[in-house]
């Protein structure tokens, strides 16, 4: 991952996606990543890597996420690429970029709440997407991170009540 100068952070994503109000199966993530904090806005990147349970497919994406005072952007970037931008209340029209194509993806962003410090901050979104023009899934992240500079800072990790039951869908990165 091409990581603009930071400091090491720990990162804690559980992410929940429903169809039509039936919950897939939850993602749970605890990885390393870089914080680049600015004048007015905090830099997030991580690796993401995740394997399909039914096919056994990897794929792997750099993520950015730049939180400013009223928004946060996701940049993905690997073989499944997209930027979202995240205000409450708000509909923002991008491209996913997949290998078999691109498809107009509209994100509608329900719940946007974050606090970025220079040491630790926590992000939830509730949004829709939808994927050339109609409904795909309503989805949850919630993320949190804080300075580490202990290599066995993953052990120390906070435990999450809530939707990390057995046979989720589990995420590592690099």
């Amino acid at each position: 991952m091409n990581e603009q100068q930071g400091v090491p952070v720990m990162i804690h994503l559980s992410a929940l996606t429903s169809y039509h109000g039936v919950p897939d199966d939850p993602i749970q993530m605890l990885t390393s990543g870089t914080l680049v904090p600015g004048d007015d806005y905090s830099l997030l990147q991580y690796r993401e890597v995740q394997q399909e349970a039914e096919t056994g497919e990897v794929t792997e994406s750099d993520i950015q996420l730049v939180i400013r005072r009223n928004q946060v952007t996701m940049n993905r970037v690997g073989e499944y690429a997209n930027t979202m931008l995240f205000q409450r209340n708000k509909h923002f029209e991008t491209v996913y970029h997949t290998p078999f194509g691109e498809m107009n993806m509209t994100v509608f962003t329900r719940e946007a709440r974050w606090t970025a410090g220079p040491k630790d901050g926590r992000i939830h979104l509730q949004y829709e997407l939808s994927m050339q023009g109609n409904y795909a899934s309503t989805n949850e992240l919630h993320l949190e991170y804080w300075i580490s500079d202990k290599p066995d800072e993953k052990k120390k990790a906070p435990r999450r009540a809530g939707r990390s039951g057995a046979g989720g869908r589990k995420q590592k990165a690099e």
